[in-house]
C-alpha cells in the first residue's frame, strides 16, 4: 500500500495551484528520497538533508545562502564539551534533590515510551526547573560564548535498566546542560568532538561511530552536583546500558542561540531564508515530529 498523504485545508487549497502543486511533488519526491534516520532524535537532521536536495533539484543556486543561514545553529569554533564542579549551593541542591524525590510520573503513553526507550521517568518543564534553568542560562550562555534562550528542560530518573543509545539531539537542544542530581554508582557519559552537518546523519552505523577515532570520544563520570554542558545537536553523545543496576537521577536543560526561533523550526525555515520555493516543502513539516506523509 502506498503511503497515506496527511495535509491540513491550507495545503490542500494551495495545491489547486499548478505552480504550487509541482513544487509539492519535488517535495515529497525529496521525502521519500531521504528515508529515515535512525536514531529517536533525528527529525532535525533529517528535514535539513530532505530540504538540500530538495532546493538542488528545484533552486540550486539558493542552497548555499541556505545552508550559510544554519550556520548559526553550529557551535564556535574549537568548542569542546565543559565539565562543571559544585554547579549549585547546598540549598539550592537540596531543593533539587526534593523536588526530584518527591516527582510522581504520570503513567501517559509517552511515558510508557521512555521506559521502554530509556528505561527511565520522565517529568518536562517543573516549574521549580524552569526557573533555575533561566538563573544558569547567563552562565552557560557565557560558556557557550554567544547568548542563549532557555528551550525545554526534563528530570530524567533512570531505573535498573537505564540506556541512552548513541544520537544527537533536535537544535531546540543545541546545548544540553547535563547534571547530576544522585545515583547509587557513576554512569559514563561519552561525547564526540563537534561534527560537521549537514553531512552527518546518513549509513547510521553505532558501532562504527562510536569505534572512529577521528570523533574523539571523551569518557565524562558526573558525580552528584556535576554537570556537563554539551552542544547535543552537534556532538554524537551515548551512554551505555547500566550494568549494576541501582538508579541515576538526572536534570537536563536545553538552550538554543537567541534570534533562532525560526531557524529551529523547519517549518519556518521559508520564512527566515526568503526563499519562496521552501513553501511547499516547510508545509510538509507543520508536524514536529512527522512529514506530510504518513
Amino acid at each position: 500500500m502506498g503511503e497515506q498523504t496527511i495535509l491540513d485545508a491550507g495545503t490542500r487549497a494551495k495545491l489547486r495551484d499548478p505552480a504550487y502543486f509541482d513544487l509539492h511533488l519535488q517535495a515529497t519526491a525529496a521525502v521519500r528520497a531521504v528515508g529515515h534516520l535512525c536514531w529517536y532524535d533525528s527529525h532535525f537532521l533529517r528535514r535539513l538533508a530532505i530540504a538540500t536536495r530538495y532546493l538542488e533539484a528545484v533552486r540550486p543556486g539558493a542552497l548555499p545562502g541556505f545552508i550559510e543561514l544554519l550556520s548559526a545553529l553550529r557551535p564556535r569554533d574549537g568548542f569542546r564539551e565543559v565539565v562543571m564542579d559544585d554547579v549549585f549551593d547546598p540549598a539550592t541542591r537540596a531543593e533539587i534533590i526534593s523536588v526530584s524525590r518527591m516527582a510522581r510520573p504520570e503513567p501517559t503513553q509517552q511515558q510508557a515510551a521512555e521506559n521502554a526507550d530509556f528505561g527511565r521517568h520522565v517529568l518536562w518543564n517543573v516549574p521549580f526547573f524552569l526557573e533555575l534553568q533561566d538563573r544558569l542560562r547567563p552562565l552557560v550562555s557565557e560558556l557557550a560564548g554567544r547568548p542563549l534562550v532557555s528551550s525545554y528542560n526534563f528530570l530524567s530518573l533512570y531505573g535498573p535498566d537505564g540506556k541512552c543509545d548513541l544520537h544527537m539531539d533536535h537544535v531546540n537542544a543545541m546545548y544540553t546542560f547535563d547534571y547530576c542530581i544522585e545515583q547509587d554508582a557513576i554512569w559514563p557519559i561519552y561525547v564526540s568532538r563537534v561534527v560537521d552537518w549537514p553531512s552527518t546523519g546518513r549509513d547510521f552505523d553505532p558501532a562504527r561511530i562510536i569505534a572512529d577515532p577521528d570523533l574523539e570520544f571523551r569518557e565524562h563520570l558526573l558525580e552528584p552536583n556535576r554537570a556537563l554542558l554539551f552542544n547535543g545537536s552537534s556532538q554524537w553523545h551515548y551512554r551505555n546500558p547500566k550494568i549494576a543496576g541501582g538508579f541515576c537521577n538526572l536534570l537536563f536543560f536545553h538552550y538554543y542561540p537567541e534570534e533562532c526561533e525560526a531557524l529551529v523550526d523547519p517549518a519556518r525555515w521559508a520564512e527566515q531564508s526568503g526563499i519562496a520555493e521552501l513553501v511547499p516543502l516547510c508545509d510538509l513539516f507543520q508536524h514536529p515530529a512527522r512529514d506530510g506523509l504518513a
